[in-house]
């Protein structure tokens, strides 16, 4: 296992970092967090929500119990709560946005984990100005209660998660100096918040990433990379995927949302690698993306159509899997492909060609006809399953 320093903190973590939200049970997650261990992992990204049954019965109760004997200063654990202004669920640390209830967020999760003090502690889904307004505005605000368990010892550094734009969370890392962490969504298909990375990089902030594998779209087999990419030939996605990711010097850890001991296999074989993908590799993968794509820009990710179809289409979720599918062949799209036809939400045949996406759209990508091959592409998916 190869570790990295968490920008200058001086905390230092496995590049595999351990993501604890898609635990099947407590048995599950007490087998995962024994074996990571035996691999070398030491970062663990918990949340309160994560599995929720109960005050004592959900995933930072079981991580709490699989490490318990473990010597505390061999993992780093980075725990969370949401900001948001409404309702507030305290027990999972929703809806944040006063002092008082972020100080029993950090109370009652340092209690189900069983721990004196979190490595980290982050704003969860800090991802729009009226997200960073309920956690960092105000002198009642949640960023009152970090920074005085910080004073305390309870807290060793402050962060946030977001699904944000680059923009946003530079502004927001501008704002307010204390953070010295963020987690961001991030693999060679979403590149949109390169330009936050590089600039938490180049302030000495340390970088998690979450979404390594688009959610476990990135994965199987793709000609295309083996034709473009010969050095990659018989690898599989999910591999080139980690080293790409790996062999950005800005990235501190990668979160997986480990489930299966033949996945954290596989992902910590690839952090165990020294040079998982050499700098020449890595441009010669990127520069690829355009023979990829024969000219045609790619989505990146960044969101910028979010909420503006008038048809309700999230675009932002389906132009990844256009590429996915259309463009680099990997053939784990077709099944989300295949339900679009007649769904009432995702059913591309809906679009009439407005353009108000592409409007907002930096690449201006030709949305409309790639929705319209969509359609014909979930409809010839569903009729080859009949026949």
């Amino acid at each position: 296992m190869q570790y990295r320093q968490v920008g200058n903190t001086g905390i230092s973590v496995s590049v595999l970092g351990h993501g604890t939200m898609r635990y099947k049970s407590r048995e599950n997650a007490a087998e995962m967090i024994a074996h990571g261990l035996r691999l070398g992992l030491t970062y663990f990204d918990i949340g309160s929500a994560y599995s929720f049954k109960a005050f004592d019965d959900n995933a930072e109760t079981w991580v709490g119990e699989a490490l318990r004997g473990v010597p505390r200063e061999s993992v780093v654990l980075s725990a969370k709560a949401q900001p948001r202004h409404g309702e507030t669920k305290l027990d999972r640390g929703l809806g944040i946005d006063t002092r008082d209830d972020m100080w029993r967020c950090i109370e009652n999760s340092l209690k189900r984990v069983g721990v004196e003090y979190f490595d980290f502690y982050q704003f969860w889904d800090m991802s729009a100005d009226d997200h960073f307004d309920a956690a960092c505005v105000g002198d009642d605000s949640p960023l009152v209660a970090m920074r005085e368990a910080k004073e305390q010892g309870l807290v060793r550094h402050l962060g946030f998660t977001s699904h944000a734009q680059a923009d946003q969370i530079i502004r927001w890392l501008e704002a307010v100096p204390d953070f010295r962490f963020i987690t961001v969504y991030y693999n060679f298909m979403d590149t949109a918040p390169e330009a936050a990375i590089n600039f938490a990089y180049e302030h000495n902030i340390g970088v998690a990433i979450m979404g390594p594998l688009r959610g476990g779209l990135l994965v199987g087999e793709s000609e295309v990379f083996a034709q473009a990419r010969p050095e990659f030939a018989g690898l599989p996605v999910q591999e080139i995927a980690l080293r790409f990711l790996l062999s950005t010097p800005a990235i501190s850890t990668v979160l997986s949302g480990m489930n299966e001991i033949a996945h954290m296999d596989q992902n910590a074989a690839v952090a165990s690698l020294e040079n998982p993908m050499t700098p020449e590799q890595r441009q010669r993968f990127i520069e690829a993306f355009r023979e990829f794509s024969k000219g045609e820009p790619l989505c990146t990710g960044c969101r910028y159509c979010a909420g503006v179809c008038p048809q309700g289409l999230p675009v932002a979720h389906m132009m990844p899997l256009y590429q996915l599918a259309e463009v680099f062949k990997v053939a784990s799209a077709n099944a989300h492909i295949k339900s679009m036809a007649g769904h009432q939400r995702l059913d591309p045949a809906k679009c009439v060609a407005c353009g108000l996406c592409v409007d907002k759209c930096p690449q201006k990508l030709p949305i409309p006809a790639r929705m319209q091959r969509l359609a014909e592409l979930s409809a010839e998916l569903q009729e080859a399953a009949v026949e």
